[in-house]
C-alpha cells in the first residue's frame, strides 16, 4: 500500500470518526433537558436546597454521605464510563482540583455505570485523585438510585454545593463553574 492510499484511508476514518462523534454529541444535546426543567419537575434539586442525604457506595466498597461533604465547596460529577463528553470533561476537572484542592473544594465523581468493573476500570485509566462513588440501579428501574431522586436524566450532569451543603448551581458549564469557584476562594 502506498504511503498516499495509506493516508488516504487514515483520512477517510478520522472523517467518519469525527462524524459519528458529532452525531453523538447531537443526540446527547438532544436528550439532555435544561437545568430549568430539572428543577421546574423535582423539588429535590433547587438552588439553595440540600440534595437529599443519601449514601453511596465508593470504590473500595465503602459508603459516602452527601452529609459529611459539608464544609466544602463540592463539584458532584455525575458521568459513566461509556459517557465520552463525560470522559472529555475530565482533563478540566483535574486542573480545578489541583487550583482548588487544597484550598476546600472537592469532587465526589458519581458513576451511573451498570457494571462495576466496566466503572472501575475508566477510573482507574482516568486516574482522578478526587473521591469516586457508583449510583446504583434499582432492581428493575430505569434510572439510578440518586438520579432517579434528582430528576437528572442524562450524563454528564454537575450540581455544585456551597460550603453549607446546598445547591449552588445546577448542570453548569465549564465557565460558570471557574466563575463560582473564583469567587469562592480568591474573592
Amino acid at each position: 500500500m502506498s504511503k498516499k492510499t495509506f493516508n488516504a484511508k487514515v483520512l477517510k476514518n478520522c472523517l467518519l470518526l469525527l462524524c459519528l462523534l458529532a452525531l453523538a454529541t447531537k443526540a446527547q444535546a438532544a436528550i439532555t433537558g435544561s437545568a430549568d426543567t430539572v428543577i421546574k419537575q423535582n423539588d429535590n434539586l433547587a438552588i439553595g436546597k440540600p440534595l437529599p442525604n443519601l449514601s453511596l457506595q465508593t470504590a473500595d466498597g465503602a459508603t459516602v454521605n452527601l452529609a459529611t461533604l459539608k464544609g466544602k465547596v463540592v463539584l458532584v460529577d455525575f458521568w459513566a464510563s461509556w459517557c465520552m463528553p463525560c470522559r472529555a470533561s475530565i482533563p478540566r476537572l483535574k486542573t480545578l482540583y489541583q487550583l482548588y484542592g487544597a484550598k476546600g473544594f472537592d469532587i465526589l465523581s458519581v458513576s451511573i455505570d451498570q457494571n462495576n468493573k466496566a466503572w472501575k476500570t475508566a477510573m482507574l485509566k482516568e486516574a482522578m485523585p478526587w473521591l469516586q462513588a457508583i449510583d446504583k440501579y434499582e432492581n428493575g428501574k430505569d434510572a439510578s438510585v440518586l438520579m432517579n431522586v434528582l430528576g437528572i436524566q442524562s450524563v454528564p450532569f454537575v450540581i455544585i454545593l456551597g460550603k453549607d451543603g446546598r445547591v449552588m448551581l445546577i448542570n453548569p458549564d465549564g465557565t460558570q463553574i471557574e466563575t463560582a469557584l473564583t469567587k469562592q476562594f480568591n474573592p
